[in-house]
């Protein structure tokens, strides 16, 4: 009979009845569904190991549903149902009568693969002429039964029945652990192969697990801002068993990805193609996974030298081990006695998760519990029945990243307000060269919720991630973030790198956690006035302040002269040549000018520029150069007194008292006496040192303003560097200062060399 409409709602949840699009419950329970939409002739799944469970309907909730209680009042394990190929169906034959059924109650028949329910109908046991009989709830009619007694439960399997999204391509296969067995999925233009090898065991929170049933489908990514490659692979668990956690092997499990790629995988394959690294999502978790020789019929991207650190792999690939990959065709090995020890983490999503921001946080991907289900009032009971895969683990390959500031200088500035400032990042690889197509999200924190997103950019072919940055008044700070880009903040006080094995160690490989990377900016929005030279800078000797004294005029942002006191620093220019150098000193501006009478320099070179700028005060100020100039060489005099003649010896020598005067008002340093004698073509070295003792407590080469002597001899010689023979005979003596290599004096002494 047919339940009044006030009365409870009965269900039946198939492909026919607004069910999982890929069950199907079979006469003589329900009439043939090959006239449903829903239907695909060639796609009978005979891979799987399903059970069937008889259960007492509970009483109904208050919008009329049903549940099961207590323990199944029958239950069928996977070893009891018999598969029938040539009809493309699974069956097993209920014996009614052994289940002392109560005439009173409401039951269901429901299937499943582990804990997952494919789908289920109610019946209620009746009683007629003819005996004991079921009663079909959703229709109203009597399901015979054999014998009287017995009803034979057939149902149909097709391929897509454990996908997420009806459609998706996917495939599914239960494995006995022990007897081990492979996968393989087409899709997304890939050749995913899942390998399990023969005598493995696993466990799942403390309690062993012998059959799994493994669904392969392609999913839309890892939630990383890195450069992805080639399509993602979702691998997702359903057994029996109670407890959550981790499902752990205790030999590798292979994940292969065999399609060849000619852009990736050629005889001239980059370095930075052979960091591409294989990437494994479970949760929030994810990890950079070791590279290793592809599990595919035809290895590719193989080159003799890119791939040398493969040689011991061959070994490592028959125990428990970490994760290996290797670029775009890639294995997977999860072992006990390895980092990665586990398909995935239950997926168990919080019921209110905050919705993720972008570069901030890494989202759970857990698929949804059930295909989409629409039509008639039973229905809720039907959704409420699926439940989700156990454990759930994506895979892609990524290019590992880092970034830093394109340039340090932009780490902390001044600006007007509403400026738009240029604010960007570098990303490159383990070897330094620019990652293009990384993701890079600038966001402004909060104090409380979540940060407020600034702007967004994907890294040019030079690695460049850049947004302009409009400034307001006040502090301001952003921070540019990529989830799974590292950066400093991941490696406080060390050397960054990116998350991945280091592939050129000769020790082995683990699996590496990604971090979400994070680089700051800060930026004070402040009106700017302005600065310029009134006096500009004159040629200078080294060592000596400018003359006349510098002066700089400052104006509030209004064009008016500034009223308020602000320091005055001037300093070097960066670009200035090299040897030459503006020594930075600062004075305080009065009235809008700041006369500044004591900048030295050092050096000696052509074109030299002072760079200036201003703070202290209520505005900002930028830095301003000045016009070219020269530093020259120190004024320095020399004397030279031969108290003894000017007869030198062949091959000896004669003395002499050198007076060296620094004329200026600062102290030279590397100041030596170097003489020379000249006679026709002829030239050599006759002796020379540096300046001592010219000060208490003075270093060597050290002039201080004023006179300072220091005793030398004049040697001829032809053993001495230089060029010619010395003879007997007239010639001159140069005796010279030389500073900082500079020759900056000298004096001529006509000399006779004798024999």
């Amino acid at each position: 009979m047919t339940p009044p409409s006030s009365g409870p709602v009965f269900a039946v949840s198939d492909g026919a009845h607004n069910g999982n699009p890929d069950f199907f419950f079979l006469p003589p329970m329900f009439k043939n569904p090959n006239t449903s939409p829903n239907f695909e002739p060639a796609a009978f799944n005979p891979n799987l190991r399903p059970a069937v469970e008889i259960c007492l309907l509970g009483l109904p909730a208050p919008d009329g549903t049903r549940d099961c209680v207590g323990a199944p009042v029958t239950r069928f394990s996977p070893s009891q149902i018999s598969l029938n190929s040539t009809d493309q169906l699974y069956q097993v034959n209920w014996n009614t009568a052994l289940s002392n059924l109560n005439l009173a109650n409401f039951y269901r028949i429901q299937v499943l693969v582990g804990t997952r329910v494919l789908g289920f109908a109610d019946v209620d046991p009746v009683v007629s002429l003819t005996g004991t009989q079921l009663q079909n709830l959703q229709t109203g009619e009597f399901i015979p039964l054999v014998d009287g007694r017995t009803l034979p439960i057939k149902f149909r399997i097709e391929t897509g029945v454990l996908c997420a999204t009806d459609g998706t391509p996917c495939n599914s296969s239960t494995i006995n652990l022990n007897t081990g067995g492979t996968i393989e999925l087409l899709g997304a233009g890939e050749d995913f192969k899942f390998d399990i090898r023969p005598g493995t065991s696993a466990t799942f929170g403390g309690n062993t697990i012998t059959d799994v049933t493994f669904n392969l489908e392609v999913c839309s990514g890892i939630d990383v801002d890195l450069p992805t490659f080639g399509p993602c692979l979702r691998v997702s668990t359903y057994f029996d068993g109670v407890g959550t956690g981790e499902l752990a092997f205790s030999q590798p499990l292979l994940v292969s990805l065999c399609v060849l790629n000619s852009v990736y995988h050629t005889p001239d394959e980059t370095r930075q193609e052979d960091l591409i690294t294989l990437h494994q999502q479970d949760g929030t978790l994810i990890r950079a996974l070791p590279h290793a020789d592809p599990n595919c019929d035809s290895p590719i991207g193989q080159r003799g030298s890119g791939w040398s650190w493969l040689r011991s792999l061959a070994a490592q690939l028959l125990a428990p081990t970490p994760a290996y990959a290797a670029t775009r065709s890639a294995v997977l090995h999860v072992g006990a006695g390895g980092e990665t020890g586990s398909t995935g983490s239950s997926c168990t999503p919080p019921s209110s998760a905050p919705t993720p921001v972008p570069g901030l946080q890494m989202a759970t991907t857990c698929p949804p519990s059930s295909p989409t289900v629409n039509g008639s009032a039973p229905q809720p009971a039907a959704a409420a029945l699926l439940s989700p895969a156990r454990t759930v683990s994506d895979f892609q390959f990524a290019l590992p990243a880092k970034m830093d500031y394109l340039n340090r200088a932009d780490a902390d500035r001044t600006a007007p307000p509403g400026t738009a400032l240029p604010t960007a990042v570098v990303v490159t690889d383990w070897d330094d060269h620019p990652v293009q197509g990384a993701h890079v999200t600038f966001v402004e924190p909060a104090i409380e919720g979540p940060p407020t997103i600034i702007g967004t950019a994907t890294s040019n072919s030079d690695g460049v991630a850049q947004i302009l940055w409009t400034i307001r008044a006040g502090p301001n700070t952003a921070v540019a973030t990529g989830r799974g880009i590292a950066a400093q903040n991941n490696y406080p006080g060390g050397t960054v790198k990116p998350f991945m094995p280091d592939i050129d160690s000769p020790d082995p490989e683990s699996p590496v956690a990604l971090g979400t990377g994070r680089v700051q900016f800060t930026a004070n929005g402040v009106a700017f006035g302005s600065l310029s030279f009134t006096q500009q800078p004159t040629n200078t000797p080294s060592g000596e302040p400018i003359t006349p004294a510098l002066q700089i005029q400052l104006l509030d942002p209004s064009g008016n002269p500034l009223s308020e006191t602000v320091r005055v620093t001037v300093g070097n220019d960066p670009s200035n040549p090299a040897g030459c150098l503006v020594l930075q000193t600062s004075t305080l501006a009065l009235e809008g000018v700041a006369v500044i009478d004591n900048v030295r320099v050092n050096g000696m070179c052509t074109g030299a520029r002072v760079a200036a700028t201003a703070g202290g005060g209520s505005f900002g100020f930028p830095i301003i150069f000045s016009d070219r100039f020269d530093i020259t060489a120190p004024s320095v005099s020399l004397a030279v007194d031969f108290t003894g003649g000017t007869d030198v010896p062949l091959e000896t020598s004669i003395p002499y008292l050198a007076t060296v005067t620094n004329n200026g008002t600062g102290t030279l340093a590397s100041v030596l006496v170097q003489a020379y004698i000249d006679q026709g073509v002829a030239s050599r070295a006759a002796g020379g040192a540096v300046m001592t003792g010219c000060a208490p407590g003075s270093s060597d080469g050290v002039l201080p303003p004023g006179p300072c002597s220091i005793n030398r001899v004049l040697v001829a010689s032809n053993l001495t560097a230089g060029t010619g023979t010395l003879v007997a005979g007239p010639a001159t003596g140069r005796i010279t200062v030389v500073w900082a290599g500079v020759t900056v004096a000298t004096v001529l002494v006509p000399i006779t060399i004798t024999p």
